[in-house]
């Protein structure tokens, strides 16, 4: 199966609308979701498995988010989420990807402490993807 269709698959099955950012109230640069309409802004589809796995974290946040969560947790939720959807296609995520993942994660925990974060939990990223 090609990225391209994996990427279809995933967009019909969730039903995802994929927008060029005209339709966003707020002009974001990067690739994002919103989460009640269902939809992944500027997310540019290629044949890559860098773009399939951007598209499937975007479609983790809309799929695995509650209202009570931290922001750090969101994006470990989205993150691991799309990695085990990768796993489930037979994509091994590159573990450079992964560990930019974490950094990022670990930034946003960072970021919930300094401002007044008190009960937490640091994430870590399992890569059910990789190969041995």
């Amino acid at each position: 199966m090609k990225y391209i269709d994996i990427q279809n698959e995933v967009i019909q099955q969730y039903g995802i609308d994929i927008c060029d950012g005209s339709k966003c109230p707020n002009d974001w640069h990067r690739t994002h979701a919103h989460l009640k309409l269902r939809r992944v802004c500027k997310w540019k589809q290629a044949n890559s498995i860098a773009s399939t796995f951007t598209l499937l974290h975007e479609v983790g946040h809309i799929v695995t988010n509650t209202t009570s969560m931290h922001r750090y947790e969101q994006e470990y939720y989205a993150t691991q989420w799309a990695i085990d959807r990768c796993a489930a296609y037979g994509i091994a995520v590159p573990q450079k990807t992964v560990d930019q993942y974490q950094r990022y994660i670990d930034m946003e925990l960072a970021r919930g402490l300094r401002r007044g974060l008190k009960r937490y939990y640091r994430f870590q990223l399992k890569n059910t993807s990789a190969t041995t």
